[in-house]
């Protein structure tokens, strides 16, 4: 289930994005300034390729629009510059020739360009282009975000036990070392030390008491095992957590086939998950024995020889803590790897046409399927998993304009790349089908080289999206299933983000409204994944110092989820769901109606749900009656707003929530 993007009306206007407009001609660059800024855009202008190194880190631009033919740096090499940059990788990058040639097309996309246009240029086919590729980036840096909330959680997670606090980032350390020294590349080496991060995501689902034991039961050791599974489904349906999956799952698998979920053995251990079981066990040993490095590695040496370890892969990871900088060494462990091949979809009622495009794709390593009529494409769109689309415009049934009108319309098809690929030279059919939703024109007869590069090109504006989607249903699953692990506030975030809807709704605040309080209700208590179950749960006085830890999970609910913009219109709420209506809540002290609106709807909804729970600084939970007339004494004592709790009584009246009716469906961890 994707987390809709709400726009909150109050939020301050976002700021303008930047164009770096790059170009010798001076008549060009004032062209390009008067398109970009009659668009919104703010425009930064450099007259040549170094001058746009020297600007891109200082401005950070959303978008490079970059000329070919430059003197002192043409635009090839000043791309290639900007992407070998650490900062300029998510830079997308329009070049702009008089060149015509498929050869300089494909240089400028090998350079690292995301897009390319013809000179003399046309101003819609400009503009399309430009708003996409910022489209593009700015999905990517809210996966960025997601991503890293992801890690931060799992992070928070580990460190909440004292004697478990470091060890994901020692083993991520660990693993990257041994990366090092197995002469993986700069991305291998990435994937590796993300998926060691993320090793333990699994530990969610079990109960802090378990982890915090040291002699387990067979049961308990049986749940405490199922960590392994429950990791990886969380990661599986995103494609670019995908890659960390085998690390995941398989981190506890051993050679000899001893090891747990899978009991895999051998080579049938993906390399990448036998680097992260190497530096997790030897974490183990070494922090959770407190056993010297010496006396670790010759406990993990020993294991090695009975079975569990692969001894060269292991004499390697010794060598690492000895080396500052690890020497790549020769092993047979370093062997190719095949990606999935991307699904093309050819829409094209001319066979000779389907024939010549399967020639170029099926060698390239694409899997490809065809439709003969637009209708016949939607359908395969609708029930298969297509990656990219090839479009033909001329064709019975359904053509191509209305297929792209369809598809465009829905959702769940808004981000999929296509191709038009015809035979028309129309001099205004490029710009109407890219306005229509294209994401790109190609003319036959075509080149294949172009077409393959252009294919890969645009694959990851899908990739983005979904992932986007999912990333987002996964933080707020780990916050559910965090809760999940306490007898005390099972479902407690799930009822209060549903019954916030629902007041919302009864309010006539709209259905935008209603929908950020629900998910601002998924989240409030995020921050508490940093908190000790033992002080939550605790059943005495907390300390002072207790206290101020307990009472920290907003600011802390607020920072994590602070980078992901789709998200910042929830960010009140999360922090000030605390705050009392006479001012004297937390973190802020705000009063009154300094409080927002929606902060106090879904304050009042989780004091509601709160009364009403077993708890465990209470003996037993209020009935629905209890409840409502304590918010109600509260509301005159000042703690909520009493016009507020008097039509939130009134709109629930004698009898507690219908749940079924206004429960909303939301994804939880798989039950294995």
């Amino acid at each position: 289930m994707a987390i809709p993007i709400v726009a909150d009306p109050t939020l301050p206007e976002p700021k303008r994005d930047i164009v770096l407009a790059v170009d010798d001609n001076e008549q060009n660059l004032q062209l390009l300034e008067e398109y970009l800024s009659t668009w919104g855009y703010d425009v930064v202008m450099a007259r040549d390729g170094r001058e746009a190194l020297q600007l891109f880190p200082e401005i950070n631009p959303s978008v490079i629009v970059l000329d070919v033919m430059m003197p002192v740096m043409d635009g090839y090499e000043a791309c290639g510059s900007i992407k070998d940059q650490p900062g300029g990788r998510t830079i997308p990058i329009l070049m702009l020739t008089a060149l015509t040639g498929t050869e300089d097309k494909i240089k400028a996309l090998e350079c690292g360009a995301d897009d390319f246009l013809n000179k003399p240029i046309n101003k819609d086919e400009l503009r399309t282009r430009i708003r996409s590729l910022i489209r593009i980036r700015a999905l990517r840096e809210e996966l960025d975000s997601s991503e890293n909330i992801i890690l931060t959680l799992t992070n928070a997670l580990a460190n909440k036990d004292p004697r478990s606090g470091g060890h994901v980032e020692r083993v991520a350390a660990y693993a990257a070392r041994l990366s090092d020294k197995l002469g993986m590349s700069h991305e291998e080496r990435e994937t590796i030390v993300k998926g060691a991060l993320l090793h333990d995501i699994g530990m969610i689902g079990v109960p802090d008491a378990l982890l915090a034991k040291r002699e387990l039961t067979t049961e308990e050791r049986a749940l405490v095992e199922t960590h392994t599974q429950v990791g990886a489904s969380i990661l599986e349906p995103m494609k670019s957590f995908r890659s960390f999956v085998p690390m995941v799952r398989w981190h506890h698998e051993r050679k000899d086939g001893r090891g747990y979920p899978d009991g895999l053995a051998g080579d049938a251990i993906p390399l990448e998950a036998q680097v992260v079981a190497l530096a997790n066990r030897y974490d183990e040993i070494r922090h959770g024995d407190a056993l010297s490095q010496d006396a670790a590695l010759a406990t993990l040496h020993d294991e090695a020889v009975d079975g569990a370890f692969d001894l060269e892969l292991m004499s390697l990871f010794t060598a690492t803590l000895d080396e500052e900088s690890p020497v790549p060494a020769t092993t047979r462990h370093m062997r190719p790897k095949q990606a999935p091949p991307a699904h093309v979809l050819c829409v094209d009622d001319n066979q000779v046409n389907r024939e010549l495009i399967a020639a170029s794709l099926n060698d390239a390593g694409f899997r490809v399927s065809f439709a003969e009529n637009g209708a016949q494409a939607v359908e395969i769109i609708d029930k298969d998993s297509i990656d990219v689309v090839l479009l033909d415009l001329l064709m019975p049934v359904q053509d191509g304009a209305e297929t792209l009108r369809l598809l465009r319309a829905d959702p769940r098809h808004e981000f999929l790349p296509v191709i038009v690929v015809t035979a028309q030279r129309g001099g205004t059919m490029r710009r109407d089908a890219i306005m229509a939703g294209a994401d790109d024109f190609i003319v036959y007869p075509l080149n294949r080289v172009e077409l393959i590069t252009r294919i890969r090109s645009l694959l990851r504006i899908k990739d983005y999206h979904s992932d986007l989607e999912q990333t987002h249903s996964v933080i707020c699953t780990l916050a559910l299933a965090l809760e999940a692990k306490d007898q005390y506030t099972r479902g407690h975030s799930q009822r209060v983000g549903d019954l916030a809807r629902a007041f919302a709704l009864s309010l006539d605040l709209g259905e935008d409204a209603a929908e950020r309080v629900r998910i601002a209700g998924l989240l409030h208590d995020i921050g508490k994944i940093a908190v000790p179950e033992s002080l939550l749960n605790k059943q005495g006085p907390l300390t002072r110092d207790e206290f101020l830890r307990v009472i920290g999970h907003p600011v802390i609910g607020e920072e994590m989820v602070r980078p992901l913009n789709t998200l910042s219109s929830v960010l009140g709420m999360i922090r000030h769901h605390h705050e009392r209506y006479d001012g004297r809540g937390y973190p802020d002290g705000l009063r009154g109606e300094n409080i927002p609106y929606e902060v106090r709807l879904l304050s009042i909804v989780d004091a509601y749900d709160a009364l009403t729970s077993h708890r465990s600084y209470r003996p037993a939970p209020l009935s629905h009656t209890a409840a409502l007339e304590t918010l109600s004494r509260e509301a005159a004592g000042g703690k909520w707003d009493p016009k507020m709790v008097a039509q939130f009584a009134a709109m629930l009246g004698p009898n507690q929530p219908d749940w079924t009716a206004i429960t909303q469906p939301f994804p939880s961890l798989p039950v294995l």
